[in-house]
Order: structure tokens, then C-alpha cells, then sequence
């Protein structure tokens, strides 16, 4: 899903307005393969967009199951696309993230799901996260 057609679909499906801003963002999250923070996504986009938008927008998308929260470290949440369209609120990406140690990406292992956990009676869980710290296929090729 990468065509202009295929983005203004998603976003119609999820009751989300077409902004440039939505549209350029959902470009750049479909051309890498590793979680993306904030700040990376305004350093991609070629339209000078306010940050507010940005952020409201990433949240937005977070919000309707178009992007999950992979990772937050140093650098800030890293947002990743969900690889299915996941309910509202209720994400369903329940998969394994590896955060490189190298370069810092954070890549999600699609293929890994979080295993069950038992937990007490007297607690609702609400999410879990499953991250493992190791070092890439790009950064071991080099």
C-alpha cells in the first residue's frame, strides 16, 4: 500500500480527514522498514509542516490503528505501522520489537508474537511490550 489512491483510502476508512500532512506522513512511514520517532518523520517531509500538527496527526493515527507505538527511548516515542488495520484504541500488533544497538532503529519481528503471561487476579493489564536489544541484519552486514 503506497500509492496516493491506496493512502487516501486508509485514511477514509479510518474517518480521517486527507491533509497533505496526514498524506505525507503515511508516504514516509511506508518507505522504511523500522519504526520512526517525531522528530525523524519532520526531517523527512519535504512540506514545512508545524509540529503540532505532526504530533496531532501521529497521535491521531495511534488513535484509529494506523501506526502502534514500537519503542521509546532517548529519541522519543518511535511510531511503526500497524501491519494490518487494527481497531480504534485497540491495537492487535501483539509482536516482538528489536531496538538495534548500533544504529537505534527499532524494527518490529511480525513473525514473533508476545508470548501469553499470566498475571494476578487483581490487576487488569492494559499492554504488554516485548523488546529485544540486539543488533540488526544491516548493521551485522556491514
Amino acid at each position: 500500500m503506497s500509492t496516493q489512491k491506496d493512502i487516501e483510502e486508509l485514511l477514509q476508512s479510518h474517518k480521517l480527514k486527507k491533509t497533505s500532512a496526514r498524506i505525507e506522513m503515511l508516504k514516509i512511514f511506508m518507505n522504511y522498514t523500522y519504526a520512526l520517532s517525531a522528530k525523524e518523520v519532520i526531517s523527512h517531509m519535504k512540506v514545512n509542516h508545524d509540529r503540532v500538527t505532526i504530533y496531532r496527526a501521529l497521535s491521531s493515527f495511534e488513535k484509529h490503528g494506523i501506526l502502534h507505538k514500537a519503542s521509546e527511548d532517548s529519541h522519543g516515542i518511535r511510531y511503526a505501522l500497524c501491519s494490518h488495520e487494527c481497531p480504534e484504541e485497540v491495537h492487535t500488533d501483539e509482536h516482538v520489537h528489536l531496538i538495534c544497538k548500533q544504529c537505534s532503529q527499532t524494527y518490529c519481528l511480525e513473525d514473533i508474537k508476545i508470548p501469553k503471561i499470566k498475571t494476578l487476579e487483581k490487576f487488569l493489564v492494559q499492554k504488554i511490550n516485548y523488546t529485544i536489544n540486539g543488533i540488526c541484519n544491516g548493521c551485522l552486514s556491514s
